[in-house]
C-alpha cells in the first residue's frame, strides 16, 4: 500500500478559514459572558466507549489523582472480558509507589458504590478508579477491606486531546433572537466557498484522529474498525467499533465469521424451531467453529455490545453488517492494497461484487430468506467510507480533488435538519447540496453551533457576515 502524499495547500487554506470563523466565535464569547451567560458545552463519553480507548493506550500515560499525587500508568492492563474491575493486570506508579492490580472505569465516582464495587471482593485488587466527572468534594473510594483507592479524573479535554478532537465552542442562554435562516439570501458563490471551508476543516480533523487511530492501533486495525464504524451507521456505530476492538483483525483468520457473530452475541447453541434447513447448516458451520475458541472470545452480559435495534431496515440489521465485517476481513488482502484515492474504483468494483452465499438473502440466522439478492455492502456505505476516510488519510491532490467531486448520497437526517435552518426554502437548494462534501460541512457546522445551541443563541450569522473568505 502506498504512503500518503504530503498535505494539498489549497486544503490547509480552506480548513483555516472554517478555523477563523470558529475564532471569531470564540473571542466575542468573551463580550458575552456577563450580559449573557457563557457556558461551554461538551459531549459526553459513553463509558464503553472510554473502555474500548483505554484498551489501546491512546490516553496519555500521566496524569494527577484526586488525593494521592502524581500518575503514571505504566502498563494499561488487560480488557476484561468476564466479572469484575474491567481492566486486569495493570501497572501503575503513583507518587513514586509502583502498584500492580486492576483498574475500573465509572462514569461517576458515586458509580462505585451504586453498583455495590466496595462490597465485593472481586474489587478488592483494584489499584486505580478513573471517573470520566469530578467527584465530589471529599469522596473516597473504597474497597471491602476499607482501603482507599486511588482516584483519577479522565476530564473530557483530556479525552479529546488524546483523540485529536477539538472541543466544542457553544454559547447559551442569549437573550436576542439572532439565527434565521442566514443563508437563505447568500450569493451561491459564497455559500460553496464556506461549505467546501467547512468540509475541509471536518476532513483536516478526521485526518489528524485517523493518524492517531494508525499509531494506536496499527495501520491494518485502524482500516478495519473505519469498516466497523462505516457499517455500523449512526444507530449502531459504537457496538460496532466495541465488536472490532474486541475481535481484532489479527486474530480472525478463517474464522472471522463465527468469531465475530459470536462476540456479537449473535451465536446462540440451538436456532428457533421455525428455521430453515438453509439456515441451520450455516449456523451448525459457524457453531462448531465457535464453541472451540469461544472461551478465548466470548464476552460476559455486562460486557457484550449492546445493540440499537429501533427503526433498523432488515437489510441494515446488526446480525448482517457484522456477517458484512467478517466478509471483509477474509479478503482483506485483496482489498486492502487499494485504500487509497487511486485504487477507489477498483475498491469501489471488488466491494460491489463480495458476495456471500448464506448473508446474500438474509437479515439475520434465523429469519425467512429475502425474496431477492442483495449486496453486502452497498454504494451508500462505500461513498460513506470514501468521504471519511480513504480520501481522508490519503493526503494526495487527487484524493481532494475526488473528495470535493464526489456525489452526494441520501442526506444525513441531522444534515438535512441543519440545512433548512440554515438555507430555509431556496430554490437552488438541491444543486448547492449535490456534492458529498456539502454533507459533510453541515454536519460540521451542526457539530459546532447546532450541538448546545437553538436559533435563539447561536452566533454564527453574525460572525458569517464578518468572516473573510479564503
Amino acid at each position: 500500500m502506498s504512503k500518503a502524499m504530503k498535505s494539498d495547500a489549497p486544503l490547509q487554506t480552506l480548513a483555516d478559514a472554517y478555523r477563523q470563523l470558529l475564532d471569531s466565535i470564540e473571542n466575542s464569547s468573551d463580550d458575552l459572558t456577563a450580559a449573557e451567560g457563557y457556558v461551554p458545552q461538551q459531549a459526553p463519553f459513553a463509558e464503553l466507549e472510554i473502555q474500548s480507548l483505554w484498551a489501546t493506550g491512546i490516553f496519555s500515560n500521566e496524569g494527577e489523582t484526586v488525593r494521592h499525587g502524581h500518575l503514571r500508568i505504566l502498563d494499561f492492563g488487560e480488557w476484561n472480558r468476564g466479572p469484575g474491575p474491567d481492566f486486569q493486570y495493570a501497572e501503575v506508579e503513583i507518587d513514586g509507589k509502583i502498584m500492580r492490580g486492576d483498574i475500573e472505569i465509572d462514569p461517576r465516582a458515586q458509580d462505585w458504590e451504586n453498583h455495590g464495587h466496595g462490597a465485593n471482593p472481586n474489587f478488592n485488587n483494584v489499584v486505580l478508579h478513573v471517573v470520566l466527572s469530578a467527584p465530589p468534594r471529599g469522596w473516597f473510594t473504597r474497597n471491602s477491606l476499607h482501603m482507599e483507592i486511588p482516584v483519577y479524573h479522565l476530564d473530557s479535554e483530556s479525552i479529546r486531546a488524546s483523540l485529536g478532537i477539538e472541543r466544542t465552542r457553544a454559547v447559551t442562554h442569549l437573550k436576542t433572537p439572532l439565527c434565521r435562516t442566514p443563508l437563505s439570501e447568500m450569493e451561491p458563490a459564497r455559500i460553496e466557498q464556506m461549505l467546501k471551508s467547512a468540509a475541509a476543516f471536518r476532513l483536516s480533523l478526521k485526518r489528524k484522529r485517523f493518524k492517531r487511530q494508525i499509531v494506536a492501533f496499527g495501520e491494518k486495525q485502524a482500516w478495519y474498525e473505519a469498516w466497523a464504524d462505516t457499517l455500523g451507521f449512526s444507530a449502531n456505530r459504537e457496538p460496532m467499533l466495541i465488536t472490532a476492538r474486541r475481535a481484532p483483525l489479527r486474530l480472525l483468520g478463517k474464522n472471522a465469521e463465527a468469531i465475530l457473530l459470536g462476540v456479537a452475541g449473535f451465536l446462540t447453541p440451538v436456532l428457533p424451531s421455525r428455521s430453515s434447513n438453509e439456515a441451520r447448516e450455516y449456523h451448525r458451520k459457524v457453531w462448531d467453529a465457535w464453541w472451540k475458541i469461544k472461551d478465548s472470545f466470548s464476552l460476559s452480559d455486562q460486557r457484550a455490545p449492546v445493540w440499537n435495534y429501533a427503526g433498523i431496515r432488515p437489510l441494515n440489521h446488526p446480525q448482517r453488517r457484522v456477517a458484512a465485517l467478517a466478509m471483509l476481513a477474509l479478503h482483506w488482502d485483496e482489498l486492502y492494497p487499494f485504500f487509497h484515492a487511486a485504487g477507489a474504483k477498483k475498491l469501489c468494483s471488488l466491494l460491489t461484487h463480495l458476495h456471500h452465499p448464506f448473508w446474500d438473502h438474509q437479515s439475520m440466522i434465523h429469519t425467512p430468506r429475502l425474496n431477492r439478492q442483495t449486496s453486502l455492502i452497498g454504494r451508500e456505505r462505500i461513498r460513506n467510507f470514501l468521504s471519511n476516510y480513504l480520501y481522508v488519510h490519503d493526503e494526495s491532490s487527487e484524493s481532494l480533488a475526488a473528495y470535493f467531486n464526489l456525489r452526494a448520497g441520501a442526506m444525513p437526517a441531522r444534515a438535512s435538519s441543519v440545512a433548512k435552518q440554515l438555507f430555509g426554502e431556496r430554490s437552488d437548494l438541491r444543486s448547492l447540496l449535490s456534492l458529498e462534501y456539502a454533507h459533510q460541512a453541515l454536519l460540521q457546522i451542526a457539530s459546532d453551533f447546532c450541538t448546545s445551541n437553538t436559533c435563539h443563541n447561536c452566533l454564527f450569522p453574525i460572525q458569517l457576515k464578518r468572516w473573510s473568505m479564503p
